[in-house]
């Protein structure tokens, strides 16, 4: 008997199919990943797993227990948690008190404050995580975060974890780590629920696979009998190949020349320079904290106070806010998704946002210039949306994400800042992603980009700078960006 099982879910969003007829299995034990292209119906079942979703046609067993959950309340108390891409921790409070927001019905003034800091600490050395627990969340790296959020979950008697995109912000050294207290929460007979868009890890840590396509089930089956072929073409219906980067020659002139620029931010940014070519392609490699994310949003003016020298095709540079970076063709995809789009704004409205003056040219917006802008980006970029009315919070992440690509494109940048551009896009659109900066580079736009997918920079990046605790420790050519030697200097080795 399974320990989750769906029989024929379907759910509907007005004239919008979100899944159709699917059914899904979950064994005790096992680590089973969700995949398939953003659109493709995933948040759609775990938000009905979750209980976050009680309308829909079909049925729900855990156990031999038929169930329909009113809201994630019930769903907790049946035994599922839910741990979501983006995580709902409590910055401001104490790592002890963000555990204990997973009790119901517990006051903070009438806990025993002792046996509090007792209980986390051994919810945390169950998951190998040694920090006090009465640290604010907010001082805590993102992978520690990740860990407590998964911690809280543990907290009460849990038979089925939903992991939606985990890592997706993690860079390689805690993704292993993470990954190694998924496989051993599965050991103690625990079902996990697994969504990733990354390759490698899907086929290290799934047992089975289910894909699902246009809201229909299309394939379970063993990870071990699948492969990395088949399941894209399960994914996408289709073969998928990544376009090689783009190559800068060095005959090339320099669009962006950077000369001693630091900041005192958190992170910090200890004195950096670089040259950045006309059309290259230039990859930040760094882990959480290097520096990296710093280094971009000081370059697009975001407030940080920066010393040193910047020039932009020859000419001195330096952004004091966004606007006046957008006016030198400078734009930012920000890292973090609710920096990036106004939910409930519609497509329309995010994608010129950036650009409004050049629809605007009578003190008033029409509609038929952005239309005629906004429409060939969004099918460039492989949108999936309702429509252009849309409010952007309907729309899955990964294509909120691309709504954000499309207000830099529509900016017409020459350089452009990309802060780990395809973070929980699936490899469809990934693809497209890839295939896109290589055309904007063979149009002559610099990109300077931060991933933290290794994979990624060693297959877009024509060099690579290397950042650790704020501090340039090497710059790459492409003929040297293998993944063990990036990774030894990320992590403040020797090359």
């Amino acid at each position: 008997m399974a320990l989750l099982e769906l029989r024929r879910v379907t759910k509907s969003f007005g004239r919008t199919a979100a899944l159709r007829d699917v059914s899904f299995e979950l064994e005790a034990g096992e680590v089973h990943v969700l995949a398939g292209e953003n659109g493709a119906g995933k948040s759609t079942l775990i938000r009905i797993v979750a209980g976050a979703l009680g309308d829909y046609a079909g049925e729900l067993r855990l156990g031999d227990r038929a169930l329909r959950f009113d809201d994630p309340a019930a769903a907790r108390a049946a035994g599922i948690a839910t741990i979501h891409q983006e995580l709902s921790l409590v910055p401001s409070l104490s790592v002890a008190d963000n555990l204990l927001l997973a009790t119901p019905g517990s006051p903070f003034a009438l806990v025993d404050r002792s046996a509090a800091r007792e209980t986390a600490k051994q919810a945390l050395a169950a998951l190998g995580l040694r920090v006090d627990p009465d640290t604010p969340v907010e001082a805590l790296s993102l992978a520690e975060r990740q860990l407590v959020e998964i911690a809280r979950a543990l907290m009460s008697k849990v038979r089925v974890l939903v992991m939606d995109e985990p890592t997706s912000a993690l860079p390689a050294p805690d993704v292993e780590r993470l990954l190694m207290r998924v496989k051993e929460l599965a050991a103690r007979g625990i079902g996990v629920i697994y969504i990733s868009h990354r390759m490698d890890e899907i086929f290290r840590v799934a047992d089975r696979v289910t894909v699902l396509r246009d809201g229909a089930r299309v394939l379970t089956a063993r990870a071990s009998e699948l492969g990395r072929d088949g399941l894209l073409r399960a994914m996408l219906g289709r073969d998928l190949t990544t376009p090689p980067a783009a190559n800068a020659e060095e005959s090339r002139p320099i669009r962006l020349r950077v000369n001693g620029l630091a900041c005192d931010s958190r992170p910090r940014l200890e004195p950096v320079s670089f040259e950045l070519r006309r059309g290259e392609l230039l990859g930040i490699a760094g882990v959480e904290g290097s520096g990296a994310s710093t280094l971009l949003h000081a370059l697009f003016g975001d407030g940080t106070r920066i010393r040193g020298d910047v020039a932009l095709d020859g000419e001195p540079y330096r952004a004091r806010a966004p606007a006046q970076a957008f006016a030198r063709g400078v734009a930012l995809l920000a890292g973090d998704r609710n920096a990036s789009v106004l939910t409930a704004q519609s497509v329309l409205e995010n994608a010129t946002l950036s650009s409004l003056r050049r629809f605007s040219p009578a003190a008033f917006v029409r509609r038929h210039l952005e239309l005629g802008a906004v429409k060939p980006e969004t099918e460039r970029v492989r949108l999936k949306a309702p429509s252009l009315d849309a409010a952007c919070g309907a729309l899955s992440g990964g294509n909120q994400q691309k709504v954000a690509l499309v207000r830099c494109l529509l900016a017409r940048p020459k350089l452009l800042l990309l802060d780990d551009p395809t973070r929980g896009i699936d490899l469809g659109a990934r693809a497209d992603v890839h295939a896109l900066l290589a055309e904007l580079a063979a149009g002559g736009t610099s990109i300077l980009f931060r991933t933290s997918d290794i994979t990624e920079l060693t297959a877009l990046a024509d060099r690579a700078l290397v950042l650790y605790d704020g501090r340039a420790v090497a710059t790459l050519e492409r003929r040297e960006l293998a993944e063990p030697r990036l990774l030894s200097l990320m992590m403040g080795g020797s090359a």
